[in-house]
């Protein structure tokens, strides 16, 4: 049983440039696997894929040695070595490898790269080449990681086991940029920093706002496991209520602002949803990114007219009525 929610596979994200040749190419290549290695160390889930690796692999803790090998060979086993595109060279991120098992040299260096950074250990790329009368020309990436002070190859597309190298006539060493890392975003995802709120969630608001949901709706499933693994459902009868009419019966297209802004609320207070904007007084707090997004419509107000007072007539008490808020469509409401 997986102790988080798997993300799916989302839509990739492809940008295209021209890598020139030469060694000006080849460095060009090592800055962006140096950018995706630093970014995936700092996911959140390949923090905690590299850790179920330790856990089921039983490798004791303050076994740095047995974190660097079980890494090693899992990348090893379950990565699927396989070349780019005919004269295209493609990297990867580390996520994307988890979700796609398959890669060249350079992709299962970034993922095993990521996962070593991901929990303390020091990498660098090491790039070989076959002929000495041509020092610019490499043909092969690997990894170096350090321990109690050496420096261990690791290659994942060999049948070898770790301290394997290549033998190449050509070597280079390249030390991880770190100052490619923003220090503003020096949190990991999900730990000690924010992360990005996904587009899933503020779609499932904004469909309680006025789309409606579908019964069995895929979000409204994430959203339950989410709250039971922070144990946050007991926290709110009424989001525990809604999810579970959301998920048998679904619920169909109609305004309510109101129980958006109340889902958002409870939201914003588990750290699920940002808090951007200040709060008026008596109103539930929406991020206002949800207000663009058309969640919740603001509200017309009517101009009130000014009374005229006669100063010898008889002050008569007025009488004003307050309109309860009533639950919409019963969601407060058990099913």
């Amino acid at each position: 049983m997986n102790r988080y929610v798997e993300t799916p596979p989302s839509p990739p994200k492809i940008f295209l440039g021209r890598i020139p040749k030469g060694l000006p190419g080849t460095k060009r290549t090592v800055h962006h696997m140096q950018r995706l290695i630093l970014q995936g160390a700092k996911d959140f889930y390949v923090r905690q894929k590299a850790i179920d690796i330790l856990m089921a692999q039983r490798v004791k803790p303050k076994d740095y040695l047995g974190e660097i090998r079980a890494l090693f060979t899992w990348v090893q086993q379950h990565v699927r070595y396989t070349k780019d595109p005919f004269r295209v060279e493609v990297l990867h991120t580390a996520r994307r490898m988890l979700e796609l098992r398959a890669g060249d040299c350079d992709d299962m260096s970034i993922l095993l790269a990521a996962m070593l950074e991901s929990i303390g250990h020091p990498t660098r790329l090491v790039l070989v080449g076959p002929d000495p009368s041509q020092p610019t020309l490499f043909s092969h990436v690997y990894l170096e990681a350090w321990d109690r002070g050496r420096w261990i190859p690791l290659d994942p597309t060999m049948p070898y086991p770790m301290g394997w190298a290549p033998t190449r006539l050509v070597k280079r060493v390249f030390a991880l940029d770190r100052s490619t890392d923003m220090s503003s975003h020096n949190a990991v995802a999900g730990l000690s920093g924010p992360s990005p709120t996904p587009d899933w969630l503020y779609a499932l608001v904004r469909a309680v706002a006025r789309d409606g949901v579908a019964p069995r709706n895929p979000a409204v499933k994430r959203l339950w496991d989410t709250l039971r693994q922070r144990r946050l459902l007991s926290a709110s009868p009424w989001m525990r209520t809604l999810l579970r009419r959301m998920w048998q019966r679904g619920l169909i297209a109609h305004p309510r602002p109101q129980a958006a802004a109340r889902m958002a609320s409870l939201l914003i207070a588990w750290g699920l949803l940002p808090q951007q904007g200040p709060v008026g007084a008596g109103r539930a707090p929406v991020p206002f990114s949800a207000v663009q997004r058309g969640m919740v419509r603001p509200v017309a107000m009517q101009p009130v007219r000014p009374v005229q007072v006669h100063p010898l007539a008889s002050a008569k008490p007025v009488a004003t009525t307050n309109t309860t808020a009533k639950s919409l469509n019963g969601l407060a409401a058990s099913p």
